[in-house]
């Protein structure tokens, strides 16, 4: 849905080519593939999914709302608790091997 936000903001194919930079690919590797292999995949994972995505979009609509209200400081520690990210995904490159699970934003990870 990255994607299809850009697409409907940016209309200038080039422009977005200039701004997206080499994350923005990987960012969006799942709009680049077959939905006649994703669609199956979401509708067998439907609670799931919609499970993610209601806290994503809980997350990312508290995260405008600070921008919006100038509330630097709570964006900040938003921000600083997602890097939080980071060290469960070098956990997950160390040596093949996941992390034992943890506790992340009351949160079990595996």
């Amino acid at each position: 849905m990255l994607a299809t936000t850009v697409l409907e903001i940016e209309k200038n194919t080039a422009t977005i080519f200039d701004l997206a930079g080499s994350g923005f690919e990987s960012t969006v590797r799942l709009a680049k593939s077959s939905p006649d292999m994703w669609t199956p995949i979401f509708m067998q994972n439907a609670t799931f999914v919609c499970r993610a995505l209601d806290a994503y979009i809980r997350n990312i609509t508290r995260f405008k709302e600070m921008i919006e209200t100038g509330e630097q400081q709570a964006l900040h520690t938003t921000m600083e608790q997602a890097n939080e990210i980071r060290r469960v995904l070098s956990g997950m490159n160390n040596n093949g091997k996941t992390l034992p699970s943890t506790t992340v934003n009351n949160e079990r990870t595996h």
